[in-house]
Order: C-alpha cells, then structure tokens, then sequence
C-alpha cells in the first residue's frame, strides 16, 4: 500500500508562501515531499532541501500549476494534498486529514475548516457544493469557527485552497493526456469541476473537524482585473456543462440563468468590470456549452444537479 504523503502550493510569488511553507514546517505529520510550483517568473523563496521548487517564467493558471505539480508526486505516494499559498494549515492539520482518509476507505478527499485569517472566529468554507441555482458555494461561509463536537459530514467537493486526495481518486478523473485538472479553467471552480468528476466515478469528499486552516484570501492576486469576473462567471458554466447530462443541463436552465444573473449582482459589488465581461459571458455561453458536452471524462455524466448543505 502506498503510504507517502505529497503537498503541491501553486503560487506566483506571493509574499505569504513564505509563511505558508514554515506552518508546513511545524506540521505533526510532516509530508514526504513539497513541491512547489512557481510560475511568473517569481523568483524562489529561502526554502529547505526538502522543497522542490519547479519554476516557470510563464504565468501558470493554477489548474496548469497543480497539474505540474501532481506530475512531479512520486508512483509511492498515497495521499497528495493540495494547498494555496496564502494559506496556513494548523500543526495537526496534515496528520488529521490523511488519518481520516486512511481509516474511512469509502471516502476519496476530505479538508477541514478554512478560517478567515483576518477575522478568525469566521469560517472562510467547510467543503464545496452547488446551491439550488446550481452556484459554487463555500459552505457555511460566515459562520463560527469552533468545530465543536461534529463528526464527519459529506460535501459535494473539497476547497483546493486546503484539501487531501487519495491518490488513487485523482488517478481514476484523469483526462487523456493524464491531467488531473481541466486547465482551461485557469483560475477558480477548477476544484467544483473535480468534485463533480469525483462524483460522476461514485467518489466521495467530506468535510472533518479537526484540520483548521488559516486563508488570506486573494493574497495571490488582484480580484478587480477583467480576468477575475471573466474566470467565476465562464468556469461556472464549464463545470456544469463539462458533467452534467444535455438533458439535465436543459431541464436546469432557467434556474442556471436565474443563478448567473445573482452572481453578477455579487461581482459587480467588487468589480465593476462585471457587467461588460458578463455579456461577454453570456455571448460565449454557446461555444462553452458545445466545449463541455465534446469533453471526454471517465464515468456517466450527472442526471441531475447536485446540491447539499449550504
């Protein structure tokens, strides 16, 4: 059985991998290897021997990076997590994730609370799922905390900001030309698009107590670009075209567009390059459609829209 256990940060040199790499350092369980993935033409932090640095001067999305960086994880590796660079995981955080998955073989990711680092009494996401207008959500965004005495809780999906895979799951979604992430993603919902792939092979993600970690949150880029509303408002329909059935993804339209109109709404409020880079959008919104039912992917595609705790 392979038992090692691989980290992979995507980053373009932000100030905080610094401090992301030392929360690694003080870890209980400490990974086998660490791999980073600088692109941009960052230049590298101080870092031990025990990080692999894999650098490129061209920006990579971080679905490309994450691809790099799970291409590096050695044949012996059973768990690989991945792991933001503006994030700082908790000491017990690694150990309680890949304990979970080793005792709990029916579940293939799991993540634990990711915390707002600057107000860490508010819970940043406990897991992925879609709401009843099929939107990507952090669950329980906003909320305490304190995990309390929950136990384990299953979620459409796990947040790539903080999260463990098995090895073995990530193995099972590649696409043909063995990549784990769908890099026309770029940014953002390429971990939403994972978990329906998941699911779509009957592979479960779950959220555990236990595992907190602390996320700045946009440390590694500027969210009032064009790009930034172009990637949450296109990627959505990605996802959802890219998995779901021609007939569920019809059949769920109306209440789709119902859910677009409300993320603009949301956007808008930070960026007001929103409302052009939408029509845009929903200009595409054809040729994304056409791109993601031509997606080839293991595994029946969903017949209906999935949803959970919001």
């Amino acid at each position: 059985m392979c038992e090692g256990v691989a980290v992979v940060i995507p980053s373009l040199g932000a100030p905080s991998l610094g401090d992301c790499l030392t929360a690694l350092s003080g870890q209980t369980l400490q990974p086998d290897r660490i791999i980073v993935v600088l692109s941009g033409g960052a230049l590298p932090p101080n870092a031990g021997a025990e990080v692999m640095m894999i650098l490129d001067d061209h920006r990579l999305g971080f679905a490309a990076a994450a691809n790099r960086g799970i291409q590096a994880v050695t044949a012996d590796t059973g768990f690989i997590a991945l792991l933001n660079d503006d994030a700082e995981p908790s000491p017990k955080w690694l150990e309680t994730l890949v304990s979970i998955l080793k005792s709990h073989q029916q579940l293939s990711a799991v993540q634990g609370t990711v915390i707002e680092a600057d107000n860490p009494r508010l819970v940043d996401g406990r897991g992925l799922n879609l709401d009843h207008l099929g939107l990507p959500i952090q669950v329980e965004r906003g909320a305490a905390a304190d995990d309390g005495n929950r136990g384990i809780e299953d979620r459409l999906g796990v947040s790539a900001t903080a999260c463990l895979y098995r090895s073995k799951a990530l193995e099972a979604v590649r696409f043909k030309n063995q990549s784990v992430f769908d890099e026309d993603f770029d940014c953002y919902h390429e971990d939403t698009d994972l978990a329906l792939r998941l699911l779509r092979l009957g592979l479960r993600s779950a959220w555990v107590p236990g595992a907190p970690c602390l996320h700045l949150g946009s440390a590694s880029g500027n969210r009032r670009t064009w790009r930034h509303p172009w990637w949450i408002l296109s990627n959505r329909w990605r996802a959802l075209a890219g998995n779901l059935s021609p007939l569920a993804f019809a059949l769920n339209f109306p209440r789709l567009i119902r859910g677009e109109f409300r993320a603009i709404r949301t956007l808008t409020r930070r960026n007001k390059r929103t409302i052009p880079v939408a029509i845009l959008v929903l200009a595409a919104l054809p040729l994304i459609k056409i791109q993601g039912w031509l997606r080839s992917t293991p595994g029946p595609r969903l017949p209906h829209l999935p949803s959970g705790p919001q």
